[in-house]
């Protein structure tokens, strides 16, 4: 019996994230193309404001347009995921009532539909990639470990604030704040090597920190992950907390859901 449960829940997974993705993206007259627009247009307009305002140079012997565009669309993942995902239960309020539904799996939902649009982000920049001359690598391989590792961050995230989104309604707007804020603390638009030694450490506690250069290193700088073992204890130890206290704001107060909204 438990094994035809978990597999109908699968099912419904399934289904909800085609329907959301759906929703979102297929419902308008231009469909997908939005989902892409607005990582394009912020693209182009850091492109032009680094590049040709601030004239940025090369980042560590590598061109500084590829490693923008690669930061660049880990953040856009991270923060419609986490946006998106903090959102979840409220949205989704009438299946949250059905008793034999399963509530964690909401922010699930949202994580794994936002992940169309960064496979999609990922293969047109593998494209941009061979287009200028930079061709993969046997270190391209571990593109799906820091994918992975991206997206357990993301769910982490999103079910802590997806609890604290039902009961404090106005949460959704710190989390936007807290977004702007992070790409602006993260080495998304600047090189973490310009900060003085004395707050490198600062850089390495930031957990999206190392999926953003876990990115570039597998794509442009030939770097094993396993060459860098303390920041990968550091983050799957995090990430694992995280996610195990999302877990258990679900399991403490999923009950209450249906009272609050």
């Amino acid at each position: 019996m438990r094994f035809f449960r978990d597999f109908r829940q699968l099912t419904i997974l399934s289904s909800l994230v085609r329907s959301d993705f759906q929703r979102r993206y297929l419902g308008t007259y231009f469909g997908v193309f939005w989902a892409f627009a607005a990582p394009l247009a912020t693209i182009g307009v850091l492109l032009f404001v680094f590049d040709i305002g601030f004239r940025s140079g090369p980042v560590n012997g590598v061109r500084f347009d590829l490693w923008l565009i690669t930061g660049l669309i880990v953040w856009f993942y991270i923060s419609d995921g986490i946006i998106s995902g903090s959102n979840s239960v409220i949205e989704y309020s009438f299946l949250v009532k059905k008793i034999q539904f399963a509530t964690e799996l909401l922010p699930v939902v949202k994580v794994c539909s936002s992940l169309y649009v960064h496979v999609v982000s990922l293969v047109l920049l593998f494209g941009l990639y061979i287009y200028v001359g930079h061709y993969p690598t046997i270190f391209w391989m571990q593109i799906p470990y820091y994918l992975f590792a991206l997206i357990m961050f993301v769910l982490a995230i999103s079910m802590i604030s997806t609890v604290i989104q039902v009961f404090f309604r106005d949460f959704q707007g710190v989390i936007t704040i807290l977004m702007q804020i992070g790409l602006w603390g993260t080495p998304v638009l600047w090189d973490a090597k310009i900060l003085p030694e004395r707050f490198a450490p600062l850089v390495y506690l930031n957990p999206v920190g190392y999926i953003v250069q876990g990115y570039r290193d597998s794509l442009l700088f030939n770097t094993w992950f396993f060459e860098k073992p303390n920041q990968t204890i550091y983050f799957w130890s995090v990430t694992m907390v995280l996610l195990g206290i999302g877990f258990f704001l679900f399991r403490r107060t999923k009950r209450d859901f249906a009272d609050v909204l």
